[in-house]
């Protein structure tokens, strides 16, 4: 029974019908070949998206040159020689198969590339303005580099018609060289491709035009452009509406409207803070102003939305992207009327911070997104045999419903009275449905797996012996770093599980939060939001280092609006009485806080003790998790799923 009658209803854009309204947009994963070509990785990446039953896929931003720099040197999609024809003819043959259409998504870097230093070559731009991630001011490009530049694309869309590629995308958005020119913040030229809206439209509507000279009038021609770039300089909502009417009158097929560009990316890829629809107005905007299709992503996490989105009027075809990425059969779940089955995503940013080190993406939910060749369909090969399990947390589950899959019989037990370990504490800051809705998609699962969990139990060496385990996995999470500093012994303190403690609620208090990594600035947001003075004192010259900068937008936001303080490069030096002494690192003086209330959050140590002990009695015993190694997420589900994937 199709529960999203609108989801799941043919659509059309241009002369190409889509069986359904569903589009997977483009995620750059960085698992190109080497020199450009679509790779087996890749194909079998979107092949598992087709399958599940997506309308049309578009892939990540293949570059239409190789002659200056681009964004990711050496696993980033090209389509600069005829030798790009037959792997992207393998990708089209592939998505077809299930009656899925496929579109590339073409783009130059501009200003936003990775720099000369490292790839030898020259960066070019509209103008010669830097880009806040690194030092490089590009070169203005000459009237012949803009002809010259016009034609790649032409030749680039002709490379995808020649593979049966079903279109193109023309990338407009996010920032890059086509976005340069359109903005006045980073398009200042005088010459007839710069000043007037006019004039910033003209390199545009010249690729529009040479890609359909080349492929002819009736090749799919999407764009993608920012609707607002949410940039100081840039444009707003009103022009981008104008940029929508101009593209339309120049004969594009569709619309896919994007915001942003990378000196606000977190307007472009959101971070977990940011609501499903919360850029609806901007969509509905564009669709309002033009008569062509109109794609558009939302925050959509659930196929509710997407359908709601749709029957509103707001869009033509839902985009989902980072959900696809989460679980591949998101489709598939959705049709089947499965929604509780869709394993979310969580708005983490770690796929994005994987590509910042220039990684082969992944996703921290799905450690097989990206991976697929490496996960084959599992075997019931773990039949009639027990695995147990210690710790009802990311790991814990995730190695659960594995070994489950495999037909073993699984115990787990768990000393709390619920799922979710660790994760659970995070869902206790702001803006955090999105994790608190994996740790439902675990209880759904747990429950439909018919998991043996055991609440309230505290695992033992001779009681995990007492079932014959074939394999044991300890999954216990880590204890809390207590510094060794002067007072600690005779001052109480906040450890973060008791401060995130449900009971625990406090206002009007003068709060010092011991540590500025991610965790410790969601505490501090926290009780701040809950109307006490904050002070976050963090040793570092920065926040949260170890996560991408965007998701301390609206965290910081939050702390400037209740005015709490931020001590960057301070260290703790001494615990007293309602008094917390810091130093300065920079300038070596001592200063002293007032504080009600001291939080601790500077990190956690693996604890092992169990998983030693058993080590010493048992061969097969796995730890995953913080137990292993502590972490992010991603790092919870992947050691608990790959573990008991690879598990003999």
């Amino acid at each position: 029974m199709n529960c999203y009658p609108n989801l799941f209803q043919e659509g059309k854009i241009g002369r190409l019908t889509l069986k359904n309204r569903l589009v997977m947009p483009a995620l750059e994963v960085l698992a190109g070949g080497f020199n450009g070509e679509i790779s087996d990785d890749l194909i079998a990446f979107y092949e598992k998206r087709a399958k599940a039953g997506v309308g049309l896929i578009i892939t990540a931003y293949a570059s239409v040159d190789d002659e200056y720099c681009q964004s990711f040197e050496g696993a980033q999609l090209k389509l600069t020689h005829p030798k790009h024809t037959s792997a992207m003819s393998r990708l089209a043959r592939t998505i077809h198969k299930y009656e899925t259409k496929i579109m590339v998504q073409i783009y130059m870097a501009g200003r936003q590339a990775v720099p000369s230093s490292i790839t030898g070559k020259r960066m070019i731009a509209p103008s010669p303005i830097g880009y806040s991630l690194h030092d490089q001011i590009p070169e203005e490009m000459t009237r012949d580099e803009i002809k010259k530049a016009v034609q790649k694309f032409g030749k680039a869309a002709k490379i995808l018609q020649d593979a049966m590629i079903d279109g193109v995308e023309i990338l407009a958005a996010g920032g890059y060289m086509i976005n340069q020119f359109l903005s006045p913040y980073s398009n200042q030229r005088t010459d007839d491709y710069g000043g007037s809206f006019e004039n910033r439209m003209r390199f545009l509507l010249e690729v529009i035009a040479e890609v359909r000279r080349v492929c002819g009038p009736h090749f799919p021609i999407s764009v993608r452009f920012s609707a607002d770039e949410f940039t100081e300089g840039g444009y707003g909502l009103d022009e981008g509406v104008r940029i929508a009417m101009a593209c339309e009158a120049a004969g594009v097929d569709c619309l896919n409207v994007n915001n942003g560009n990378q000196e606000c990316r977190y307007t472009i890829i959101e971070p977990t803070t940011f609501k499903t629809g919360w850029k609806s107005y901007i969509t509905k905007a564009i669709k309002e102003a033009v008569s062509i299709p109109v794609i558009s992503t939302n925050v959509i996490k659930k196929p509710e939305q997407a359908e709601q989105f749709l029957a509103d009027g707001i869009m033509d075809f839902a985009a989902v992207g980072r959900g696809m990425f989460a679980d591949g059969d998101w489709a598939r779940k959705a049709y089947e009327g499965r929604a509780e089955d869709i394993k979310p995503c969580i708005g983490c940013l770690y796929c994005l911070d994987q590509t910042a080190f220039f990684r082969s993406s992944t996703c921290a939910v799905n450690g097989t997104s990206a991976r697929e060749r490496e996960f084959p369909p599992l075997h019931t090969d773990l039949a009639g045999k027990t695995v147990v399990i210690v710790g009802a947390g990311p790991s814990g589950m995730e190695a659960a419903l594995v070994c489950k899959q495999r037909g073993a019989n699984i115990i787990v037990f768990e000393k709390s009275n619920c799922i979710g370990g660790a994760a659970l504490l995070g869902t206790r800051t702001p803006d955090k449905e999105a994790l608190h809705a994996l740790i439902e998609y675990y209880e759904v699962q747990a429950k439909k797996a018919e998991l043996d969990i055991r609440f309230g139990t505290e695992a033992t060496p001779e009681l995990i012996q007492s079932y014959d385990p074939y394999a044991i996995f300890v999954g216990v999470g880590a204890t809390p770093i207590i510094p060794a500093v002067e007072g600690i012994k005779d001052t109480p303190y906040l450890t973060i599980p008791q401060a995130l403690s449900p009971d625990y609620r406090i206002s009007g208090q003068r709060v010092v939060v011991i540590g500025g990594g991610m965790t410790g600035c969601e505490t501090a947001e926290h009780f701040a939001m809950m109307g006490n003075q904050v002070t976050l004192v963090e040793m570092q010259h920065k926040l949260a280092p170890e996560v991408s900068p965007d998701n301390l937008v609206t965290v910081l936001q939050h702390l400037q609006e209740r005015n709490a303080q931020i001590l960057l490069s301070h260290k703790l030096i001494r615990l007293q009485p309602n008094m917390v002494t810091v130093c300065d690192i920079a300038h070596e003086q001592n200063k002293d806080l007032p504080a009600d209330v001291v939080i601790l959050s500077l990190g956690n140590r693996s604890d092992r003790t169990l998983y030693d002990k058993l080590k010493q009695v048992c061969k097969k015993v796995y730890a995953i998790g913080d137990t292993l190694q502590v972490g992010r997420i991603a790092n919870a589900v992947h050691t608990g799923f790959e573990r008991a994937y690879t598990l003999e």
